[in-house]
């Protein structure tokens, strides 16, 4: 069974690149984009949500030269064989991976996070219940808006 380490990275220097475009990596992107704005994205197909944010995108099929000059990467595509070979390839550079919804191939996961200006309060199951962790992450978000 894998086990998470909780931490925290400065990521606002470091450059984060998405492998797909969709309804997958927006999710993730949603999140990750109030720590950075220094995200590329790599899809063939791009959400109309992710357009004119000022992040760089490359509508393109992956390749291992993709990862070139990159801190994390999240493999967000819907295709099982794409997203293995992201990290494989990332794993063979020594960069950490993100497979979206598959802990096993994943080097890191994104906790359910409540973030006030300076405080953030991050909620995990070690990605074996990811719905369990928002509930909770709701809970305590309502707690402290409740006082």
């Amino acid at each position: 069974m894998k086990v998470f380490l909780p931490l925290n990275i400065r990521i606002d220097d470091k450059k984060i690149l998405f492998i797909g475009g969709g309804n997958i990596a927006l999710h993730k992107i949603q999140t990750v984009e109030r720590y950075t704005r220094n995200i590329t994205i790599v899809a063939t197909e791009i959400h109309d949500a992710l357009k004119g944010k000022g992040f760089e995108i490359v509508c393109k099929k992956y390749e291992e030269t993709d990862l070139d000059g990159f801190f994390l990467v999240y493999a967000a595509t819907d295709s099982f064989e794409v997203n293995r070979k992201v990290k494989a390839d990332a794993a063979a550079r020594g960069i950490m991976v993100n497979v979206v919804d598959n802990r096993e191939l994943s080097d890191f996961i994104s906790p359910a996070v409540i973030k006030e200006n300076e405080m953030t309060i991050a909620v995990s199951s070690n990605g074996q219940d990811v719905k369990k962790a928002v509930a909770w992450r709701n809970r305590i978000r309502e707690m402290f808006r409740d006082g």
